[in-house]
């Protein structure tokens, strides 16, 4: 007995909700489900420019990671150059000193070429 009323009071509700399925709408209604149809229809559209907006902000980000990698780089670069620009002034100045000890020997080796020259 209780799995007949059980069974009838399922029928009974799908009863009424065939009955509502089928029943026409009122035109506020029918506007409604219109402008429902509407909202999803853009809330869709802004999900796809979200996505896109999404997609060009990480192409932004993967190029602004690139240019950070490229200023290491470069500040890399310009600290080898800077020292090896140090490294340059130590050898012009170690070139200075040996060119003036190279003066002094040639003076040294003329008074004694004079010197020579006179005995």
């Amino acid at each position: 007995m209780r799995k007949f009323q059980f069974g009838l009071a399922t029928a009974g509700v799908l009863l009424i909700a065939l009955t509502g399925c089928t029943a026409k709408l009122a035109q506020a209604d029918r506007d409604l489900l219109n402008q429902a149809l509407t909202a999803s229809q853009n809330a869709a559209q802004s999900a796809l420019a979200a996505e896109a907006a999404a997609g060009r902000a990480d192409s932004a980000a993967t190029r602004t990671e690139a240019a950070i990698a490229a200023a290491g780089r470069a500040e890399a670069a310009a600290q080898r150059a800077e020292a090896a620009a140090q490294s340059a002034g130590v050898s012009a100045g170690q070139a200075q000193t040996a060119a003036g000890q190279a003066e002094e020997s040639a003076l040294k080796a003329q008074k004694a070429f004079e010197m020579g020259m006179k005995k």
